[in-house]
């Protein structure tokens, strides 16, 4: 017997998680993931994901190939004739009248001004007015082949009648004489649709880092693209033209009309300089103007001069007007004379002094002496008198010569005024006649350089390479298209490959199942379809087994009601162990009944609950089947139905529900009395009843605790089909009860989280979870195909 410590414990083994029995009764702890670094993927891993959706792939590749194929086939064939143009922002050859050739300034080889330059060339060689100039002047209004373009039309070499040999294509030299319903055509405008047409078939491009344009044409008729081209490349040239020779039309009017304007200005101004030459006769008003102002100057000179003299004499006659007498004797010592006169009149006070004390003052030579200090007084006061009146006499004449030099001074001044003011008049009209003059030979050089480069007729534009009609169509590029085409389908087939393989968030393998949720696959049980079409070859490939009695009918369970099996309800190709003993299925059930007797250390566990994450996952028939596959082992086996919300174990089997398992824990009835009992094999099976309003209540009520004991006691092993985890929590509650618990995953289906929450559920709960069942796979899965290498069905005579 097992009694009912036994539960599971995980156990770590290597990178993935083991769940051994513990033995002392008590409750595994929650498990979470083990911290684990991703396994590196290997080309062999794509390789997988490829052969995987290798259908997908390939039917990726060949709509997108086929369709690359189709719009190549499909699309009109189209051909293109180009010609190249060199534009330069000057023409190469400009001339001065000196004979110098004009050079293009440095701002100008600038190359933002130059790809400026360009790309408004090819702006120009796109404008709507030169296609329609093309078109009025070559008459494609009226020519067929312009309207409805298909390869060598006729009517197309006319247009190269009218085309210089410059610009005519290659290959369409010898062109017969057109006629004149274009000259009638030229003279109309183009319709607005034709230009549309016409602009459709164009396109100009700029060569990258030079300077050249590359006009192309593609129409469906080769001809016609190379016409067109050089009809367009001739009007482009005659455009340019024209306009150059408007420029210069232009600019030898104005220049025209300026030089008669100027030629008037000169006599006007010639006329007005010589009526003043008549009014004042002195032509040489500037040179008179330079001798006033010379004369001014001197005078200025003088004046100061003068009226320095004035001021030193002015002061010292002041000076000695405010002196007495004998003071300014000493003033004037420095004159000859008084020093005489002073030294003489010293020697006789001297001569007078000794002899008057000698000789008294009545002596007649003291008398003498007397008389002559007199006289020498006499006239040292009379030499002074001299001198200051000769001060005065001086200061008079120098303030007269000031005044007299001041009055000469401003008639200078009043004189230069006027002449300066006559001089300005003199000058403004000279300058205006040298204006005139230099205005007058200004624009007729400029007239003469104008006429000698318009003479010289030097285009911008130069053709290096002419239109030529293609032999063969631009467009479609059936190799590029193929290629492309090719790339795009490995490109979308790789993608949704592994775009399908992203998106899926299902199971994929055994090792994704056993690295997402750390516990072991129990089994893999193939698609029931698949592995049929796989494995079974005829009708002969599929045997019911009949009940021990060879009619279908069961025995008796013991308590009065016998159960029948038949072999022919629908419902029963469930029952894969029983219909098909031998196929794939079959196989991989009795691998789930090896790995549940096997899995745990010690004796096998008794009470199973097979129960999945969510719905149609297909855990009522790996119940059914796994108790089938316990029975034929001789065991005996009680398949409960303890899914309480939508039971189906019941209709498989062909069996009332309305007393079950609900019935007897509502206690309306006994255990034994609703327990039926099928003979082949010996399989017990307890359905689930009527329908009850509280089926957890139920399911976690003491007695159900006593039901399974009871049950456990009476047989070998107990598999219970429970509802799914996720949605209620009638399987998390009898999980709890349970010896081992198997969780069924539907490979390809059941999303990894659901999956994943579910075994969590069930671990947080303490629930000894066994193993992962994986259901519904298709062959390619794990090692399915190993079943092909070994396994084969029986032949009929072995079924016989």
């Amino acid at each position: 017997m097992i009694t009912r410590d036994r539960t599971l414990v995980p156990m770590p083994a290597g990178s993935a998680r083991r769940y051994l029995p513990a033995r002392n009764g008590e409750l595994p702890p929650p498990i979470f993931e083990a911290e684990t670094d991703e396994a590196p993927r290997h080309l062999r891993d794509y390789l997988s994901v490829l052969h995987k959706y290798r259908w997908l792939a390939i039917a990726c590749f060949g709509v997108t190939v086929g369709l690359t194929i189709l719009v190549t086939l499909l699309t009109p064939r189209l051909y293109t004739a180009s010609t190249r143009l060199q534009v330069a922002r000057q023409s190469p050859i400009q001339l001065r009248l000196d004979g110098n050739v004009i050079r293009v300034p440095d701002g100008e080889r600038d190359a933002n001004g130059v790809m400026t330059f360009v790309s408004a060339q090819a702006a120009a060689l796109k404008s709507r007015d030169l296609a329609e100039r093309v078109i009025r002047e070559h008459g494609l209004a009226t020519n067929e082949a312009f309207l409805d373009p298909r390869p060598r039309r006729r009517g197309l070499r006319a247009l190269a009648e009218a085309m210089p040999r410059l610009v005519r294509p290659r290959g369409l030299e010898s062109a017969p004489a057109g006629s004149a319903e274009h000259e009638a055509a030229s003279r109309t405008s183009a319709a607005p649709v034709l230009i549309d047409r016409y602009m459709r078939y164009l396109s100009v491009e700029e060569i990258r880092g030079t300077d050249i344009l590359e006009v192309r044409f593609t129409t469906p008729d080769p001809s016609l693209s190379a016409l067109l081209a050089a009809a367009h490349t001739q009007a482009y040239l005659e455009t340019n033209e024209e306009a150059r020779r408007a420029n210069d039309i232009t600019a030898q009017e104005f220049l025209g009309r300026q030089l008669e304007e100027a030629r008037q200005q000169v006599e006007r101004t010639e006329a007005a300089l010589g009526r003043f030459a008549a009014q004042h006769p002195n032509v040489a008003v500037n040179e008179e103007q330079k001798t006033v102002a010379q004369r001014i100057t001197d005078f200025s000179k003088q004046l100061t001069d003068a009226e320095g003299t004035r001021l030193s004499l002015q002061s010292r006659y002041k000076f000695l007007g405010e002196r007495p007498h004998g003071d300014l004797l000493a003033y004037f010592l420095d004159r000859p004379g008084l020093q005489k006169l002073h030294l003489a009149l010293l020697d006789l006070r001297a001569q007078l002094a000794g002899l008057e004390g000698r000789l008294g003052p009545r002596h007649p030579e003291v008398q003498e002496l007397r008389r002559q200090q007199a006289e020498i007084e006499a006239q040292l006061r009379a030499e002074v008198e001299q001198e200051v009146e000769a001060i005065r006499t001086r200061y008079d004449a120098a303030k007269l010569s000031e005044d007299d030099l001041r009055r000469k001074l401003d008639e200078l001044g009043v004189k230069a005024i006027g002449l300066r003011d006559l001089g300005a008049r003199y000058q403004l009209l000279k300058n205006n006649v040298d204006s005139a003059h230099g205005l007058h030979a200004s624009l007729l050089k400029q007239r003469m350089d104008t006429g000698v480069n318009a003479a010289l007729v030097a285009s911008n534009v130069r053709i290096i390479e002419r239109a030529e009609a293609s032999l063969r169509p631009s467009k479609p590029n059936v190799p590029l298209n193929l290629t492309l085409g090719v790339l795009a389908g490995l490109v979308l087939a790789v993608g949704s490959a592994f775009s399908f393989e992203y998106f899926d968030q299902s199971l994929k393998s055994s090792q994704e199942v056993a690295d997402l949720l750390q516990v072991p696959t129990l089994a893999t049980i193939p698609n029931f379809e698949q592995a049929r079409r796989a494995t079974v070859r005829g009708p002969h490939a599929r045997r019911l087994l009949a009940a021990l009695d060879g009619n279908g009918r069961a025995a008796s369970n013991g308590h009065g009601t016998t159960d029948t099996l038949n072999g022919h309800d629908n419902g029963h190709d469930d029952l894969v162990i029983l219909q098909e003993p031998w196929s794939q299925v079959a196989e991989a059930f009795r691998t789930l009944r090896t790995a549940v007797l096997f899995a745990a250390q010690g004796a096998p566990p008794k009470v199973i609950v097979v129960t999945s994450a969510v719905a149609a996952e297909g855990k009522t028939v790996g119940s059914l089947n796994l108790a089938t596959a316990l029975a034929e082992t001789g065991s005996r086996v009680l398949l409960l139905e303890a899914d309480l919300r939508h039971p189906r174990c019941h209709r498989t089997l062909g069996v009332n529900a309305d007393r079950g398992l609900s019935s007897v824990l509502d206690g309306q009835e006994e255990l034994e009395s609703v327990i039926h009992e099928f003979e082949a094999p010996p399989l017990f099976f307890l359905p689930a009843g009527s329908l009850p309003r509280n089926p957890a209540d139920l399911l976690s009520s003491p007695r159900m605790r006593q039901v399974l004991e009871c049950l456990r006691s009476q047989y070998d092993f107990v598999i219970i089909d429970t509802p799914p985890v996720l949605p209620v929590t009638d399987a998390v509650v009898l999980a709890r009860e349970a010896d081992a618990v198997v969780l069924v995953v539907k490979g390809h289906g059941t999303p990894s989280a659901l999956v994943r929450e579910a075994r969590d559920r069930l671990l947080m709960a303490g629930a000894p979870l066994l193993g992962v069942v994986v259901n519904d796979v298709d062959l390619s899965w794990g090692d399915l195909y190993l079943y092909d290498y070994y396994y084969q069905p029986p032949r009929p005579e072995a079924s016989a």
